[in-house]
């Protein structure tokens, strides 16, 4: 997978961006809406160029490998831009939204242009899936989520899915709840992650649909594990064997998770595949 930061987006749209140690992600004022808008998205795009230079060398190298490339999902790059940085409240995102519907419509629009045209390129240069992130879906309301999370989802996968149809769409909107059911509903993707807080109907809707489930165990548990750990991973391997499922955290592995944890986990997983295909 190429790990290139989502706030490479807002890095394109002019907004200055800085990674403090200690601190994360630092953004400059947010660029004019109306003269994003009107801006010319092909040659923002320019600004990242780097990253599908790096694509296009992975490329060369991958051999049999497949290389995922990923975005931030609209609303999670919206969100980024307007708190400035990292935030546990997201008071002014929510604000934002809330008191200014039509900019938040204009913003949202003209993120959802570029990130598609991000994607396209990334497949361009070389990617053989894509993945798209939108990390804090979990804090907005039904309405909302509809409106900023599914919405733009559908339009994505879809302009995907007529440029390069055999190209695999991964989706993971963190912290759906109960609105991950809207999602797989609208969202004809071809894997859906989840995280460990979902209900239990997706998994048949995802077997009739012929999703793949991606997820989803703790990163929590994974940074502890001891018994604890072992025990959940089996728990998921076993709740998720009617489905086609991709073994996953929920959410990106913990800076202070020990090494022997990930290496254990993978060897329970890989057991349990190996009993699973001799039975």
């Amino acid at each position: 997978i190429l790990f290139s930061d989502i706030l490479v987006i807002p890095l394109a749209l002019g907004q200055k961006l800085e990674f403090i140690e200690n601190e994360g992600p630092i953004l400059g004022d947010l660029p004019c809406i109306n003269k994003l808008i009107d801006c010319d998205l092909n040659v923002c795009i320019q600004n990242i160029s780097q990253v599908f230079e790096t694509i296009e060398i992975l490329e060369g190298k991958k051999q049999q490998k497949k290389l995922i490339g990923f975005c931030g999902g609209p609303f999670t790059v919206m969100n980024y831009m307007i708190e400035r940085g990292t935030s546990k409240t997201h008071q002014k995102i929510l604000k934002f939204i809330r008191e200014y519907p039509k900019r938040s419509e204009r913003l949202l629009k003209v993120i959802q242009e570029i990130s598609l045209l991000y994607l396209l390129r990334q497949i361009k240069s070389g990617v053989d899936l894509i993945k798209i992130f939108d990390s804090w879906a979990g804090i907005l309301s039904k309405k909302e989520y509809e409106k900023y999370v599914i919405k733009p989802s559908v339009y994505i996968n879809e302009k995907l899915k007529q440029e390069y149809p055999s190209i695999p769409r991964i989706f993971f909107p963190r912290g759906s709840g109960k609105n991950i059911i809207s999602f797989i509903d609208q969202v004809d993707c071809n894997v859906l992650a989840v995280d460990e807080k979902y209900p239990q109907q997706l998994k048949e809707i995802a077997r009739k649909k012929n999703i793949i489930l991606q997820g989803n165990l703790n990163p929590t548990i994974l940074a502890e594990g001891g018994e604890r750990m072992k025990r959940k991973i089996k728990q998921i391997l076993f709740d998720f064997k009617k489905n086609k499922h991709i073994f996953n955290l929920s959410h990106g592995v913990l800076p202070n998770t020990p090494i022997v944890n990930v290496s254990t986990a993978i060897e329970i997983v890989r057991e349990y595949e190996s009993n699973k295909r001799t039975s």
